[in-house]
């Protein structure tokens, strides 16, 4: 097998990352509005609400590492990946459009149309996600150009971001001062972020054209069920790996939790319109963006595992403070999304190298790349998280009396609000630090590693110097 290659052109970076616009705009819209919608303009009740995206994100989650089995096992002369996410971008857009269609169907077709429809943009998006960010580990093996990647793909997704939170609050805010309905005004930004995801990832399949090592298919086997649970089981002997999975599930349910429950917050808590909550998002949106070079000089400076530790558990604790401190004007709402931002930055800066370093670690050890596999299963606990999240959330605010037919709700559902907008993401995310912070794979370590793998894929001999303690541990 030939050495992937180091050195990234701009232009290759720029062809790759473009597809996190696509990603961030589809994934953000429907996890930060669709319950939203579904509750107050669709007319699903809470607890429906919160069990159909609950559902639909743990089929996601199952999908999931069907899929990466699939996708590290397929054979094309056009590459492993590149194809899957051709397949899934007619399924995602359709999906994202008509989600925010308000039907007028009774309760139970009504409920079963949401349902059969975030089921198809969960499978969609899977079909474009896994392979999507697999591919990033086979562009280059050079930790220095994995964080340029990182940071390159992180600036366009918050760009993706500022599409799927900043941009449809301010045009469904306007829309309605206007007099257009809910419903109309929800339905235009579905289709707007709907092109956006759609063209964008178009682009990124075209200019990705010819950067799949093609020497890959020799490497897959037959696929098969005994086959696909023996791979899982192995992931899961794994400590480094289940270390990074289970900071991945714990930062989901933070982010899920604090995504959706923003538009709450502000509509219900603070009384302000959408247009209030888009100055939110887009502070957060601006912040993240600019801190990024920060976290990319950190990373070099100290290494990604501490700059992500010290990340998470800063902005979780200030989530845990502002429970008793409260957010008492939109200036202060703004401070405290950017603050919680910096934790959200370090996040996407860190997790997929996180997982590159269990990539290299695993092939390593087993003499072949998994990781189809190893990304799937990751975005698997990260659904989950995801999945009992949006189930809490909605049996929550149920049980706290929450009405949306009320423009004004009870003390007892204006405290959840806030619990699910501060104190409980803010466990979440400061535990996501905690876990990351006992990580084997050290970046000094996995240097040394990264060295001995690419003399034993040439066939040369190596030394375990410098990394043989993560072999003795390696259970």
């Amino acid at each position: 097998m030939e050495t992937i290659n180091k050195k990234l052109k701009t232009k290759d970076i720029l062809g790759y990352t473009i597809g996190s616009i696509g990603d961030s705009t589809s994934y953000n819209f429907i996890l930060s509005f669709l319950s939203f919608f579904m509750t107050t303009v669709a007319g699903v009740s809470p607890a429906v609400a919160g069990t159909i995206i609950s559902i639909a994100i743990a089929w996601d989650a199952i999908t999931d590492p069907i899929i990466g089995y699939i996708v590290d096992n397929s054979r094309s002369s056009k590459g492993k990946r590149r194809p899957w996410i051709l397949r899934s971008v007619v399924p995602l857009g359709a999906s994202m459009v008509l989600l925010f269609l308000k039907v007028d169907f009774p309760a139970a077709q009504k409920n079963l149309y949401y349902l059969i429809l975030v089921l198809v943009f969960w499978t969609a998006y899977t079909a474009f996600n896994i392979p999507y960010y697999s591919f990033g580990s086979v562009l280059t093996d050079v930790d220095s150009e994995r964080v340029k990647l990182a940071a390159f793909r992180e600036i366009l997704g918050y760009v993706g971001i500022f599409c799927a939170s900043s941009v449809p609050t301010f045009i469904v805010g306007k829309m309605v001062a206007s007099g257009f309905s809910d419903a109309n005004s929800w339905f235009t930004v579905g289709v707007i972020t709907a092109v956006i995801s759609v063209i964008t990832i178009s682009l990124m399949w075209w200019m990705t054209k010819g950067k799949e090592p093609i020497e890959e298919v020799a490497e897959t086997e037959k696929m098969n069920i005994k086959g696909f649970f023996v791979q899982v089981w192995s992931l899961m002997k794994m400590k480094p790996y289940v270390l990074v999975i289970l900071c991945a599930l714990l930062t989901n349910v933070y982010m899920t939790l604090f995504n959706s429950s923003l538009m709450y917050y502000v509509t219900y808590n603070m009384g302000l319109a959408e247009t209030q909550a888009s100055l939110m998002f887009t502070a957060m949106n601006i912040v993240s963006i600019v801190f990024i070079p920060f976290v990319t000089k950190g990373v070099e400076i100290f290494s990604k595992s501490k700059v992500y530790v010290g990340c998470a558990i800063f902005s979780g604790s200030i989530m845990i403070l502002t429970m008793f401190t409260g957010i008492p004007n939109i200036a202060m709402g703004c401070v405290y999304v950017v603050l919680v931002g910096v934790g959200t930055c370090a996040y996407w800066m860190c997790i997929f190298n996180f997982l590159y370093d269990v990539v290299d670690y695993d092939e390593f050890q087993r003499g072949k790349k998994r990781d189809g596999i190893i990304m799937s299963y990751y975005s698997f606990l990260l659904k989950l998280g995801g999945s009992v999240a949006a189930a809490v959330q909605g049996i929550l605010l149920e049980q706290s009396g929450f009405d949306p037919t009320l423009a004004m709700q009870g003390e007892n559902a204006l405290n959840m609000i806030k619990i699910m907008f501060t104190i409980l993401p803010g466990v979440c995310l400061f535990g996501a630090g905690v876990v990351m912070a006992v990580t084997p794979l050290k970046d000094k370590r996995m240097s040394a590693l990264r060295a001995a793998l690419e003399k034993k894929r040439l066939g040369e001999s190596y030394s375990v110097e410098g990394f043989k303690e993560l072999l003795d541990n390696q259970q």
